[in-house]
């Protein structure tokens, strides 16, 4: 029997890049959950909904976890990764957040995370183990001012993962997350191009930058993320995985000598 999977996020972008993969591999099925029902019914129709099924849902609220394992068990039977894709990724300062916005950005990143990771794990259990991974940030290292939050919230998730990689490691459960960089997806585009007021081609420019003269796509993310559910993975557990171009730390020069 193929293994499924519930990825969040699922309505576009990375969330249904991964879904591709899996199905394109030894997967018989995946659960997408996501609030955008519109993008949710295209991916399904892409993929067919004999191997897709999906959940139009917040996913900060209680019933969300539960429903999507529910979904998966009626759909295909079992649970065998659960792949935490969706976040939020508001731009607030420590200095600007508001109350409000601050518990947004942790019940989207952080505590929806957890409860995924719950229900998912009661389900695994029956299947003798399972695979999480986790999706979060190079900025968990710190990040800029204006995205300290966020920053704050995937330094959260980061050690939620090798938390519960520890206690869940003799249950044949192995838990992952992975730091992305800078990944050119639809969202993305969005939001550099409204927000950040960027210009339409703002990817291939400042992808020619980078080191390997492009920005990350969803599909490479997916790739490594079919890695880690496969069999040369499952010596290993835990791991933090900085998913990024530039190696963190290290510098060409030190910023301070940098010419003007």
């Amino acid at each position: 029997m193929g293994r499924v999977a519930i990825i969040t996020g699922g309505a576009q972008g990375l969330g249904a890049a991964i879904a591709r993969s899996f199905l394109a591999h030894d997967f018989t099925g995946c659960v997408l959950v996501d609030r955008n029902a519109d993008g949710l019914a295209t991916v399904q129709a892409a993929l067919g909904k004999d191997k897709c099924a999906v959940l139009a849902a917040d996913l900060t609220a209680a019933a969300t976890p539960k429903a999507a394992v529910d979904l998966a068990v009626k759909s295909f039977g079992r649970v065998d990764v659960l792949v935490n894709a969706a976040g939020n990724t508001e731009r607030w300062s420590i200095d600007e957040v508001t109350p409000e916005a601050f518990d947004k950005m942790f019940d989207v990143n952080v505590k929806a995370a957890t409860f995924m990771m719950q229900a998912a794990a009661k389900e695994m259990r029956k299947a003798g183990g399972g695979v999480v991974i986790n999706i979060a940030s190079m900025l968990s290292y710190g990040g800029p001012p204006n995205l300290g939050v966020y920053a704050a919230s995937k330094a959260a998730l980061v050690v939620l993962s090798r938390n519960a990689a520890n206690a869940w490691k003799r249950e044949g459960i192995r838990v992952f997350a992975v730091n992305l960089g800078w990944v050119a997806t639809d969202g993305e585009h969005r939001l550099q191009t409204t927000f950040h007021k960027m210009p339409e081609n703002w990817a291939e420019v400042i992808g020619k930058r980078m080191p390997f003269g492009r920005l990350q796509k969803a599909e490479d993310v997916a790739g490594l993320c079919q890695f880690l559910v496969s069999p040369p993975a499952q010596m290993m557990t835990g791991a933090v995985i900085d998913y990024e171009q530039m190696p963190t730390g290290v510098f060409d020069s030190h910023p301070a000598l940098a010419p003007e």
